[in-house]
């Protein structure tokens, strides 16, 4: 016969010892840190502005401090050495630059705490002059007759000349943007400012417009020159435009 008492005993015993049996978790702070990659310093002023005419030679000096390698790009793709561009130390030099060596160049300069970058602005262009500009005659090839059998709506007709959109510039400067085009009948041509109406009034001095050479001319450009220009040329047959973007900066000579 069993004792209920001793079967009370043993089933308290066993429980107790399940119990004991749990297996114990604890937190373990993972305190390993990730390496730190040393700070990058930005430059915060405007570019530095080179203006240079097809055909000259530019210079550009990286003026950062201590650097263990110098690294250059131009409009944020890396720049090499080639048969017109020369890499020696802190000077990038360009050989007979044309309108596609414009764009925004940085150095940057890799140091053991830290890197740092500078932006450089290249203008190259024959579209700024710092006289009156009365006298152009280089756009006369511009224009373009058609015959009068042949309808046609608006086309380019010098590409080229319209490649290089974007336009920094010092102040004082004149900034001359053009559109040569074609069609038949020979189309109209009118300018936005920002996609609205550019008028005479909306700058101080005004602006020349040369239909014969589809240009714009502003002289004696200001910082509240900046902004979209946009050349819209039509006729019955359709409309086409063109932007150019101006920035007029501080003047930096090489």
């Amino acid at each position: 016969m069993v004792s209920w008492g001793r079967f009370i005993c043993l089933v308290v015993v066993t429980m107790a010892t399940l119990s004991l049996a749990r297996p114990s978790f604890s937190l373990v702070e993972d305190t390993t840190l990730e390496p730190e990659e040393p700070p990058t310093k930005y430059q915060i002023s405007q570019p530095e502005v080179y203006v240079a005419a097809p055909g000259e030679s530019l210079e550009v000096r990286c003026l950062l401090k201590d650097a263990a390698v110098i690294s250059w790009t131009k409009d944020g793709v890396h720049l090499g050495p080639n048969n017109r561009t020369v890499l020696i130390g802190e000077y990038l030099q360009i050989k007979g630059a044309t309108p596609r060596d414009s764009g925004l160049y940085a150095c940057t300069a890799t140091r053991t705490v830290d890197s740092e970058t500078w932006y450089f602005m290249v203008n190259v262009t024959d579209a700024i002059s710092s006289g009156d500009d009365e006298d152009d005659t280089d756009g006369a090839e511009d224009f373009v007759s058609e015959n009068s059998n042949n309808k046609r709506a608006p086309y380019w007709t010098n590409t080229e000349k319209m490649e290089k959109r974007l336009h920094a510039v010092p102040a004082a400067n004149t900034v001359k943007f053009r559109c040569p085009a074609g069609g038949n009948p020979t189309p109209t041509m009118r300018w936005l400012k920002n996609g609205k109406e550019f008028k005479q009034e909306h700058r101080i001095g005004g602006y020349k417009v040369r239909n014969q050479h589809w240009s714009l001319i502003m002289e004696s450009v200001v910082p509240s020159d900046k902004g979209n220009y946009t050349c819209v040329v039509e006729n019955e047959y359709g409309s086409i435009n063109h932007t150019y973007h101006l920035d007029v900066v501080g003047s930096k000579g090489l």
